[in-house]
């Protein structure tokens, strides 16, 4: 599930700043004036980091910032692309951005009018309501420092702004953030990767918390290393209230989170009478609860296919049945959901799970509901056993997740509420891959080579993916992620032999 979020990860890293958030002291804009510690193993310095939080109720708040960052050399020059997401929730009511030259100098300012709107693209979804402001600011030379200041303001969320400590390759002279909330509604929060306790005051009818920080060094960027998440110290916040499109919900416990998600997957006639009788068709042959699953995840996979489309509350709320059904297509909530249905209409009880897919991700934290989920998948409970689909995939098996799912902490949606479990984790012994190779060369140096792959399990998964894509998709993959030299020609031929998956390639070169 490609959830619609606020660009956080835009906000904080891409981004080089935003609003004063009170009276400070005159910040000198010369990388002279920089401690050499904090040089060390950095491409930029963050003289100033600072953020305003201001929830003024479960549905609405500001959010103002202020990043003061110099430009050591040419690889800081990312701080320079200013990213902002908006939607129909999230509007930016001021933003400014000044360029100092490295003797502290203003050469360049820039304003709201400057930035360019464009349609937000993930990558994976084909429409979305999402949208992106953007501005380049060259820089004038190297040292040389980017002032930026923005206030937005929120009218729906779930989630509240974490804020980073240090980006990649990066220090930071002075760091502070503030959270101000209603005594009422106050929020939850923790930090992660380092150990840091806010301020907390009262001020009339509102809780403050500040967390304030300096000297922080810059670490040095690991090739092929974990998302900055799992590594760089950060301050997450969450809150126990939130309305999100006139949906109101708490997040005061997984049981509170995952009741609201069950209600907006929930629909009182999925399918139409004469549609529902045709799905009954589809197992009325068989007792067997195991054959009926197996049969209308097949019908799933050879009928519907995975699009995402995020409008309004599309990240959280699927597409209803009866759409998926007609159009043949849906996100992953939808297709999900789409299951769910059938097999309730075969009297199988399944239920959608959240996870954060993918590799390193941040686990869900039993003590601190919140949503770090991407992705839905489906859940079978079983008198003996449970089994898992990925509704998305058109070849996985039944009960295969890969490793994309598995192992993860999951949120079941039940009529009960939310029920944070674990996903199943493969045996080693089901991931194998067996390789057999012919090559023969010509006395000119002109080479022909045969390869057999026989795989299971989450290798088996690549090749086929790789044997559904074109021609030219296929060389790509095979050059640019499994590392094969360029070939003249190519041919790619895939079957099933067993349980496991047969994938031939025979390619040719003038010279190897």
């Amino acid at each position: 599930m490609t959830m619609t979020r606020i660009v956080y990860s835009l906000l904080c890293i891409c981004l080089g700043g935003f609003t004063a958030l009170g009276q400070q002291a005159p910040i000198n804009y010369t990388a002279e004036s920089i401690p050499a510690s904090l040089k060390e193993n950095a491409n930029a310095v963050f003289r100033l980091d600072e953020a305003k939080l201001d929830v003024e109720s479960p549905s609405e708040y500001s959010f103002t910032v202020r990043q003061v960052v110099t430009l050591l050399n040419a690889e800081g020059a990312h701080h320079l692309r200013h990213r902002i997401g908006i939607d129909k929730f999230n509007k930016v009511d001021f933003v400014e951005i000044s360029v100092y030259n490295a003797a502290g100098s203003m050469v360049k300012k820039y304003g709201k009018k400057d930035f360019s709107v464009e349609a937000a693209f993930d990558g994976i979804s084909l429409v979305t309501d999402d949208k992106v402001m953007e501005l380049y600011t060259p820089a004038p030379g190297y040292p040389c420092t980017i002032d930026v200041q923005y206030k937005r303001r929120n009218t729906g969320y779930i989630e509240l702004p974490n804020w980073y400590i240090n980006y990649h390759e990066a220090s930071t002279e002075v760091f502070r953030y503030e959270v101000s909330v209603p005594a009422a509604l106050d929020v939850r929060h923790r930090t992660l990767n380092f150990s840091i306790t806010p301020t907390t005051e009262t001020i009339g009818n509102k809780k403050k918390y500040t967390w304030t920080e300096k000297g922080v060094k810059a670490r040095k960027l690991e090739s092929e290393g974990f998302e900055a998440a799992l590594y760089l110290p950060q301050i997450e916040v969450a809150p126990n209230e939130f309305s999100y499109d006139g949906y109101k919900g708490s997040f005061r416990t997984w049981k509170d989170f995952g009741a609201w998600n069950f209600a907006l997957y929930e629909e009182k006639e999925a399918f139409q009478p004469q549609r529902l009788a045709e799905v009954k068709a589809l197992v009325a042959h068989t007792q067997d609860r195991a054959e009926k699953i197996r049969i209308l995840y097949q019908y799933l996979q050879k009928n519907m296919r995975y699009v995402s489309i995020q409008l309004g509350i599309g990240g959280f709320k699927p597409f209803a049945v009866n759409f998926v059904d007609n159009k043949k297509y849906g996100d992953c909530k939808a297709l999900t959901n789409y299951m769910r249905y059938l097999l309730k209409a075969a009297d199988i009880l399944s239920y959608p799970a959240l996870v954060n897919a993918g590799h390193n991700k941040i686990p869900a934290d039993a003590a601190f509901p919140s949503d770090p989920f991407n992705h839905v998948i489906l859940c079978i409970p079983g008198p003996k056993d449970t089994t898992w689909l990925e509704c998305t995939s058109n070849n996985n098996k039944v009960d295969e997740l890969g490793s994309f799912t598995e192992n993860k902490k999951a949120l079941l949606l039940t009529e009960a509420g939310g029920i944070l479990v674990n996903t199943p984790k493969s045996d080693y012994r089901v991931n194998r891959v067996g390789s057999h190779s012919t090559v023969t060369i010509s006395p000119d140096g002109e080479a022909s080579i045969g390869n057999k792959t026989r795989s299971s399990g989450d290798a088996a998964s690549i090749y086929q993916y790789i044997s559904l894509l074109s021609s030219d998709e296929q060389k790509e993959a095979l050059v640019n992620h499994l590392l094969y030299k360029n070939p003249e020609e190519l041919s790619v031929t895939t079957a099933a032999v067993s349980d496991d998956v047969e994938f031939a390639i025979q390619r040719s070169y003038n010279k190897l």
